[in-house]
């Protein structure tokens, strides 16, 4: 093939497949061919709205950060990976240099690039470059989609290491999409004693039982009311939560899992919603509660790898729709309905 089938948006409801040249990999880089690529909620609001947050299109990009491919061609210098490699693809670039980086912060870098969101083209093509270093290869036993879930993986991962979880916490995880099953399933894999899944939608609260929760709870008392949802909330999971993982981005979740923490517990915020929100503050900080965040995911794909390789944790079920990459508007309506959990796109025949 002479071209690069691409999947490009140039702004706010402005999407187009468009024919590029195949990029060529500079030193230390390599050239990709496109195997499978998960369509994220982020690329969802970046078409629906040109940006997500501070993130703005201001030119045209490749979407696609769920990224699996092979390795097709090598850039000079390259001595890790051989072509025919088959690679999940990390897709944060950071600076390497700057206050963060040097603090082994490199996800938060000011400079930070990110294929097919920030700066750099991502993998709704047929071919992509990428530097060798983020690329990290999948053994045997796993196939092409679930190397494109590792990016997803390596947030739950990420949020779960970061907020410092301890052998043992009883856990909640507030939201049962990607993230939220995936976070589920890394708390479990990591020595939480139980996990329960929180969610109003009977069908992804089937699949988080399927995929290991321990258990499930759909609440019936509104969030306007955080201290009596806390309550029905403990009520059912018997206990209060060493850990909540909010994985929602839903008004209320974040006070609601405020609530629902024992004295010395932990919020992490995975879901992000409204930037700006009611939240009771004061009560966490006088019964140290701490509040916490993070962000996409700080070197954490060789243990994802590890884990889902040695059969810990189960991406592939969260599977519920594969798409040819012409058909990438049909993805994003799922997405946006709710009908999916994760939709992933075929670019093997493009």
């Amino acid at each position: 093939m002479s071209t690069n089938r691409a999947v490009r948006i140039h702004g706010k409801n402005d999407i187009r497949i468009e024919d590029l040249p195949i990029p060529e990999p500079q030193e230390n880089w390599v050239q990709l061919r496109m195997s499978t690529v998960g369509l994220c909620r982020t690329d969802v609001h970046l078409y629906d709205e040109g940006r997500v947050d501070h993130i703005v299109i201001n030119k045209p990009i490749t979407i696609g950060h769920e990224i699996s491919g092979r390795v097709s061609k090598l850039g000079q210098g390259v001595t890790d990976l051989n072509v025919g490699d088959r690679v999940a693809v990390d897709p944060l670039r950071s600076c390497g240099g700057c206050h963060q980086c040097s603090r082994g912060r490199s996800n938060i870098c000011r400079q930070l690039h990110c294929s097919g969101v920030l700066h750099a083209d991502g993998g709704f093509a047929t071919y992509m470059v990428a530097p060798a270093k983020t690329c990290y290869k999948i053994p045997d036993n796993m196939s092409m989609e679930e190397g494109a879930m590792m990016e997803p993986l390596s947030v739950g991962v990420n949020g779960v290491k970061r907020a410092r979880m301890v052998e043992g916490d009883v856990v909640v995880v507030m939201g049962a999409g990607p993230v939220g099953l995936f976070a589920m399933q890394a708390a479990k894999a990591l020595g939480a004693s139980r996990v329960m899944m929180v969610d109003i939608n009977p069908k992804r609260l089937e699949l988080a039982l399927k995929m290991g929760v321990s258990q499930v709870f759909k609440p019936t008392v509104h969030l306007s009311n955080p201290k009596a949802a806390s309550e029905e909330l403990k009520a059912a999971l018997g206990d209060e939560a060493d850990l909540c993982i909010e994985c929602s981005g839903a008004p209320g979740v974040v006070d609601l899992a405020i609530h629902s923490c024992r004295p010395g517990g932990k919020v992490m915020m995975l879901g992000f919603g409204e930037m700006a929100m009611k939240v009771h503050v004061g009560m966490a900080a006088v019964r140290e509660i701490d509040i916490l965040g993070s962000f996409a995911n700080l070197h954490n794909y060789p243990e994802c790898i590890r884990l889902v390789s040695e059969g810990k944790i189960n991406v592939r079920s969260a599977i519920t729709h594969r798409l040819p990459l012409e058909n990438v508007m049909d993805g994003i309506n799922l997405v946006r309905s709710g009908e999916s959990v994760k939709v992933v796109i075929n670019c093997d025949d493009c």
